[in-house]
């Protein structure tokens, strides 16, 4: 399988990162902000930290302090001050190469999110534009820009959908060259996608702009749905995603934890499904894991949070598919005021405290996904672990930072690093098509 090189911009702790390396794809490049989002990508794979202010004190002679490596160039900082300039010394520099073949993005989706303000002139609309400037600047055969369904109501210019329609013609606007990214396609019905089509135990919506290079005839086509009814597999459950994973109950639980998964001969005794084995086929390999220190026999980061008694209460009175709101109405129906005023808060969240259904995949992943879910048979929050599991994060995948911190703290925590994240299942998805396409116009006869 030939490699690809592509620049992985707003990485994040690196899912789509993961899902593109399983594809043969090598990222030369990639930028983040977040101090331990940093630290868990460069763990994950094996990439070089360079602070974004060492690398433009050094512009121009970046041979100084660029090591002359395949590792990837991870740069720390804020993507709007990372110039054309210095993407492009790094590529010459530490890989004597002028151009990738993808740049990929996915810009951060508060401005967009249906949960947040979306207000018009936020000025974090226009971050998409970093991606865009960058695959102009390294002529890359494709762009992949991700976000949220909330971008396609967005208003611009007080025209609801006007987001969208803008990044269209932003993709779409000429370089002084006359170079443009064409949108491979605008039907929201292709370019929205849903995790748990492609193998992934989540029902995550996403969307996936993808545009090619004007001065090349498109390949790209996006992947086929093969997961769910009437296709090739079943989904992938959340029992499937929570299976062999030591049983631990709420303040159980440790860094390391010892286990013995034993899907190959579960599948040959016919005691998983198809698209369970193929899951774990992918969750146990750890073929392009960059985590040096990991071990296969051991699980890392199971480990659930102390709930109160009152809190424990309180999750055992939420049922299967319920959430808060859901089980105090029932509660309150059934005449159990007295219960409800013990156990819940007196502001009901209906999104708060969702007990995972076994047999489905499960809801949207999220930032916020600690206090969002339940285990689905204990009355526990998820351990990270379980959270990167419903992400389909390899087991090996390292999770830098803090357990919990307050969700305004500039320091990400690992349950928001990874609800942050592309659902790597679907990464790899989109990364197999874009490697088909590539291998069609450009690969060596």
């Amino acid at each position: 399988m030939k490699n690809y090189t592509y620049i992985d911009l707003f990485s994040g702790p690196g899912g789509l990162c993961t899902g593109f390396i399983s594809e043969g794809f090598v990222p030369r490049i990639a930028v983040e902000w977040s101090d331990t989002t940093v630290l868990t990508y460069a763990k994950s794979h094996n990439a070089e930290i360079y602070e974004l202010q060492l690398l433009l004190d050094n512009l121009g002679k970046l041979e100084s302090v660029l090591n002359k490596t395949d590792n990837t160039c991870l740069i720390h900082g804020d993507i709007n001050q990372v110039s054309n300039e210095l993407i492009k010394e790094i590529l010459f520099k530490k890989f004597n190469e002028t151009t990738v073949d993808v740049v990929t993005g996915g810009a951060p989706c508060e401005s967009f999110s249906m949960a947040g303000k979306r207000l018009e002139d936020d000025s974090r609309n226009d971050l998409f534009s970093n991606i865009l400037r960058i695959a102009h600047a390294v002529k890359s055969k494709y762009v992949l820009f991700e976000n949220v369904p909330g971008l396609l109501t967005k208003k611009r210019d007080g025209k609801k959908g006007g987001q969208i329609d803008y990044v269209f013609s932003e993709f779409e606007k000429p370089d002084e060259n006359g170079m443009f990214y064409r949108v491979v396609s605008k039907d929201v019905n292709v370019f929205k996608c849903v995790a748990a089509d492609y193998g992934t135990p989540q029902k995550r919506e996403r969307i996936f702009i993808v545009g090619c290079n004007s001065n090349y005839q498109n390949a790209f086509v996006y992947p086929e749905k093969t997961h769910g009814p009437n296709r090739k597999y079943d989904y992938v459950t959340v029992k499937d995603a929570f299976r062999y994973l030591p049983e631990v109950h709420s303040g159980q639980g440790a860094e390391e934890m010892n286990y013995a998964p034993t899907y190959e001969e579960d599948y040959t005794h016919g005691k998983i499904s198809d698209a369970a084995y193929l899951y774990y086929k992918f969750i146990f390999d750890d073929s392009h894991s960059g985590n040096s220190d990991y071990k296969s026999n051991v699980v890392t980061f199971h480990k659930a949070l102390n709930h109160n008694k009152k809190m424990v209460e309180r999750l055992k009175n939420i049922k299967q598919g319920e959430g808060m709101q859901s089980a105090v109405d029932r509660l309150l129906s059934e005449g159990k005021e007295d219960l409800v005023r013990e156990v819940f808060p007196h502001k009901i969240y209906s999104s708060r405290n969702r007990r995972l259904k076994p047999d489905e995949p499960s809801y949207t992943v999220t930032s916020h996904c600690l206090d969002e879910m339940i285990h689905p048979f204990y009355d526990r929050q998820p351990t990270p672990r379980e959270v990167a599991r419903l992400q389909a994060f390899p087991d090996w995948y390292y999770f830098s930072g803090p357990y919990v911190k307050f969700h305004s703290d500039p320091e990400q925590d690992k349950y928001e690093q990874i609800g942050d994240a592309i659902p790597v299942l679907m990464a790899k998805a989109l990364a197999k098509s874009m490697r088909e396409a590539l291998d069609k116009n450009f690969a060596q006869k």
